[in-house]
């Protein structure tokens, strides 16, 4: 058992704590007359027109391994693939021993695509038009239901820094320093190491988790703490820095190295430019050799492990107020007693002069952390390797890749369930609905591990219910309101989708407007499944302002009231603060005391720390 060499250490107490779905019985959620397995037709697969049937490469080789919480793909030599395979297993025992909430497995795991030879990587980068097209060698992606990492193996320097970077003016340096005036230059002789673009992707997945979401700034300066963790068999260190006179172990290269090494002689950002940069934005997207990600590196540290309590104590309320406020200096100097002005200033300090309280946990005395299991590797099945990489561009934002790597696979005869599921979930987000239906009824039929598939398959039946009965404007009251029988239709694959986690917002919001257009009024198990998506997901303010409504019109105009107050305070747009406050004044005046439906602990990013 670790023990924490003290002071002990808060751990990330809610900033991913996802609650267990109840054990609620599936066939609660369908109408009580039509809980009976609606017999299943045999589902004919769809063909493609020859306009459609690509010129098929040649089959690839791709090496397969599945590990708990993960499935990897990899085309690099087994040595260099099971060396950072076990390397990443000991990194992520060692993270989730000291972060349990970053242990995120899901019914589907996270894809680990290795790109080791033939370019391979060059499919899974930006596209030329996209403005943060260069300095990578590492793309991650999530979508809620699943996630994917992908990594460039054979590349070990970059050509270009970021922009900031490049902009940085470039002092004297002293003899011997070239290589660190290289990097104020803006040389292109800035070395990568595949390890830790690893941990710093697989970190970034789990920060962007979080509901509410934490800002750009700290999800980049937590990343940069955890991925230089320092972890043994019988240790694990958090918060450490490196020595800033370390030389260079690669001569002529510069390398990621930490923020008081990185931002020595060098301009600090304005405050609110750190606070501007928000997770979509290309300088966060491209952190390598820029400004803004060490200084997010060095504010978060500062914080953190400066063995300063009212700087821990004031970043973690910024960051939760965050959540409902925009950034500005006067909410800053609310939490931290300072300015924009004085906080630099601070981190100036911190850059040339560190000061440490790292967190070391440590085995008790003849105690050594159990090795993770031995990945078992094979040939990758063309449906295997199809479907993963599919997955992983489609996530990479590469759509008409994914597509093709998709239906080579399907072309070349593979029927896996899987892929059917994959394929299917594509031709219907490109607008071939009744393909996409065929597929992902077959792939349901052969009960796959998919809840998307589930999902978009009670879409489809919602829009069709709609679609027949006057459309989404069917209100109860018109007597053109969703059937049971319509409902059925729609709940029988939300129930399947329930039991495979995790717990996703779609489903609650399939459920809410598939009730909403219902003839009948929700019955209150309903309703109670809707209160654990308003605690899961309190920041969807215009869909709780539609699950308030629901409350009202099946009588329970307590709780209503209770989730109209909470959007008034917690809605960022003032449209929808003003619809919680008509909607508010519509209800009694004085309703019974209702529980607030915000989490008892508001999701709240507290890493281990003294």
């Amino acid at each position: 058992m670790l023990d924490a060499v003290s002071p002990t250490p808060a751990p990330f107490r809610c900033l991913l704590r996802w609650p267990l779905f109840p054990a609620i019985v599936i066939a609660g959620l369908m109408p009580a007359t039509l809980r009976a397995e609606s017999p299943r037709d045999v589902v004919d697969l769809p063909t493609f027109t020859v306009e459609e049937r690509p010129v098929l490469p040649e089959p690839e080789a791709w090496r397969h391994a599945s590990l708990p919480g993960f499935e990897v793909l990899s085309n690099a030599s087994d040595g260099a693939t099971r060396r950072i395979v076990r390397d990443f297993q000991r990194f992520h025992q060692a993270l989730v021993t000291v972060w349990p909430p970053a242990d995120v497995r899901a019914s589907l795991p996270t894809l680990l695509v290795l790109c080791g030879r033939d370019r391979a990587f060059a499919a899974f980068a930006p596209e030329a038009a996209d403005p943060g097209a260069t300095g990578f060698i590492s793309r991650s992606g999530s979508d809620g239901e699943g996630s994917a990492i992908v990594l460039d193996m054979e590349t070990t320097s970059l050509g270009m820094l970021s922009a900031d970077a490049l902009a940085a003016p470039a002092p004297a340096a002293p003899e011997g320093d070239e290589a660190e005036a290289g990097v104020l230059g803006g040389l292109p002789d800035f070395a990568v190491s595949p390890y830790e673009q690893l941990y710093r992707e697989y970190l970034r997945l789990v920060l962007s988790r979080a509901q509410p979401r934490a800002p750009a700034w700290f999800e980049e300066g937590l990343a940069q703490i955890f991925m230089r963790m320092e972890f043994s068999s019988t240790s694990i260190t958090v918060g450490r820095v490196e020595d800033p006179n370390t030389r260079s172990l690669r001569p002529g290269m510069v390398e990621d190295r930490d923020f008081n090494a990185a931002l020595q002689r060098r301009a600090l950002l304005p405050m609110e430019e750190l606070f501007a940069v928000t997770a979509d934005d290309p300088v966060a997207r491209r952190p390598l050799g820029g400004v803004w990600a060490k200084q997010a590196y060095a504010f978060v540290h500062l914080c953190l492990y400066s063995g300063d309590a009212a700087l821990q104590k004031g970043l973690l309320t910024f960051v939760r107020r965050l959540a409902a406020e925009p950034p500005s200096e006067a909410l800053f100097r609310s939490c931290f007693g300072r300015g924009y002005d004085d906080m630099r200033q601070a981190i100036r300090a911190h850059v040339d002069f560190t000061r440490v309280k790292a967190v070391q946990f440590r085995l008790k005395k003849g105690e050594r952390r159990e090795e993770p299991p031995e990945p078992v590797f094979r040939e990758a099945t063309q449906a295997e390797i199809g479907r993963i990489k599919g997955d992983a561009l489609r996530l990479c934002g590469r759509s008409e890749a994914a597509r093709a790597e998709l239906l080579a696979a399907y072309l070349r005869g593979e029927r896996d369930p899987a892929l059917l599921a994959a394929l299917g979930l594509e031709q219907v987000a490109s607008g071939r609905r009744e393909r996409g239906r065929r597929l992902l009824e077959a792939a349901a039929r052969a009960e796959v591990v998919r809840p998307r598939a589930y999902l978009q398959l009670a879409r489809l039946q919602l829009d069709d219910a709609l679609a027949a009965r006057a459309g989404p404007s069917t209100r109860p009251d018109t007597g053109t309101g969703l059937t049971e029988t319509d409902l059925a239709a729609i709940l029988q694959p939300l129930a399947t989708a329930r039991r495979q986690p995790p717990p996703q917002f779609e489903w609650y919001e399939i459920l809410t407007t598939a009730w909403r257009h219902a003839a009948a009024s929700p019955p209150p198990a309903q309703l109670a499944v809707l209160d654990e998506g308003v605690r899961l997901f309190p920041t969807r303010s215009a869909w709780l302002l539609e699950v308030a409504q629901l409350k009202r019109r099946s009588g329970q105009t307590t709780e209503a009231a209770a989730i109209a107050e909470f959007g008034i305070r917690t809605a960022r747009d003032p449209a929808l603060r003003e619809a919680f406050a008509a909607f508010r004044r519509e209800l009694p005046a004085e309703p019974a005391p209702a529980k607030d439906p915000k989490p008892a602990a508001a999701p709240s990013p507290e890493p281990p720390r003294p």
